[in-house]
């Protein structure tokens, strides 16, 4: 495969089990190489690869920030990519369910991102909701919650701090939400 595009829609391909059904293991693994591939067209900046990964109605809520549809979506990444130089994603933990047509996960990650203001470290904890569209399994939902972010040297006093999230140009403040809430 070329571009990564062409991984995204050959990894989320509906397999069907007897029935017609979405067979669960397979399903599994399609969600997971997505949010994987999410990572990786993130660090890309790849808004194609992107694109292909949501449903057309799908929501985003980027740490409060909520873009509603493919445009709005592809619009608020977009920002938050032009924002960074350069962007290196971890995932790490990860649990899928599937359901039918439909999935649900919780998953977690780190970052490492650097501006034109230095590096900062995070964490990031996401919830997400997933449908068969067209053939694929795509988002319908992913909710990003900041755990922390902190600049590199400042990472060992900022965790244990209430108001560990510290992005640059923003005030210091606590993770909006709680845990995988």
């Amino acid at each position: 495969m070329k571009d990564l595009t062409s991984w995204v829609l050959a990894r989320t391909a509906v397999t069907a089990a007897p029935g017609g059904t979405p067979d669960p293991a397979a399903s599994r693994e399609s969600l997971r190489d997505l949010t994987a591939l999410y990572a990786i067209a993130v660090d890309a900046h790849d808004v194609a690869a992107l694109e292909a990964m949501f449903a057309p109605d799908a929501v985003l809520d980027r740490d409060g920030e909520r873009a509603h549809g493919r445009g709005e979506i592809l619009a608020l990444l977009r920002a938050s990519m032009d924002g960074f130089r350069r962007m290196l994603h971890t995932p790490e933990t990860q649990v899928v369910h599937v359901d039918g047509r439909t999935g649900a996960g919780i998953a977690t990650a780190h970052a490492e991102l650097v501006t034109s203001r230095g590096v900062v470290v995070a964490a990031h904890e996401y919830e997400d909701a997933f449908a068969v569209h067209e053939g694929r399994w795509v988002f319908t939902e992913r909710k990003i919650r900041f755990v922390y972010a902190a600049r590199s040297g400042e990472y060992g006093a900022t965790l244990p701090d209430e108001d560990r999230v510290r992005l640059p140009g923003e005030p210091p403040r606590a993770m909006r939400g709680r845990w995988f809430a």
